[in-house]
């Protein structure tokens, strides 16, 4: 039997060659008494056929892979591109979101109830080696003046450099040349925060050593005679305190309560310094 397999050809003579012996004894077997040799045949013939089916299933297998091949490499792009679509749709939908609880809580800041407010979009986000700004869509044609503070729905975020009847340009805390005089809560004493760039803390200067500042408090603007910014607003969150001996000032860093990289929406504050509102 083996060597039969060894030789596909004469295997595939003799498998025809039982074949007719199996019809011709099917037609004789009403009038013969044969049955158990169709039985002897059948036992000879079905192991090698099975031997035949498994040796060329693979080949099968690989014919209907080639065949099919295009059809599902269409399938796979239009399931990428469906699920795509999805994603965009996702997170559309989470910006939408997002953009609404800005605009929600713009509406109602509690911290600036007795101001009145413009507010605004952020339509282009500028910040650059030289000066750290954005622009937002309302001008001196909605009322906004240079020197209007500028809040986010979680506390300041500048004060407008330049306005067009259009467009105004905000200056951003973290700016180097920005500074915002502070309140250090329960204590009284006032610094001054300072933008140190993009990425790094504020430094909050001029507060005497010993005063007690604790990580994770909020800083107010002071508002003091000649300030830049109205008293009250919430301006940073302190993010590290140290006492270095024999410093004359504490060394305080902190950070702007807004993330600039998700500013969508903005109120102007209508005040002026030396003007008030």
């Amino acid at each position: 039997m083996s060597r039969l397999l060894e030789r596909p050809r004469v295997t595939l003579v003799v498998l025809i060659l039982l074949s007719v012996s199996l019809i011709t004894i099917n037609f004789n077997a009403t009038r013969f008494h044969i049955g158990s040799l169709k039985g002897v045949v059948a036992d000879v013939v079905n192991p090698t056929r099975s031997a035949l089916d498994d040796a060329f299933r693979p080949l099968a297998n690989s014919y209907h892979g080639i065949v099919s091949f295009p059809s599902d490499q269409r399938e796979i792009a239009r399931l990428r591109s469906k699920i795509g679509a999805l994603e965009r749709s996702h997170y559309e939908d989470i910006g939408a979101v997002n953009a609404l609880n800005q605009l929600s809580r713009l509406t109602n800041l509690p911290f600036a109830t007795t101001l009145g407010s413009i507010p605004a979009e952020v339509v282009q986000m500028t910040p650059s080696n030289l000066q750290l700004t954005f622009v937002i869509d309302r001008g001196s044609a909605q009322g906004v003046k240079v020197g209007n503070p500028v809040v986010g729905d979680a506390g300041l975020v500048g004060r407008v450099v330049q306005v067009t009847s259009s467009t105004a340009t905000v200056l951003m805390l973290t700016d180097p040349s920005s500074t915002v005089g502070v309140r250090i809560p329960k204590s009284g004493q006032v610094g001054a925060a300072v933008g140190q760039g993009t990425g790094a803390p504020l430094l909050i200067n001029l507060v005497v050593p010993g005063t007690p500042v604790r990580k994770g408090a909020v800083l107010v603007t002071s508002g003091l005679q000649g300030e830049l910014f109205p008293p009250g607003l919430p301006a940073v969150r302190v993010t590290q305190v140290s006492n270095p001996s024999g410093d004359l000032q504490e060394s305080i860093r902190a950070v702007p309560l807004v993330n600039y990289g998700e500013l969508q929406y903005v109120a102007v504050l209508k005040w002026v310094p030396g003007g008030g509102a």
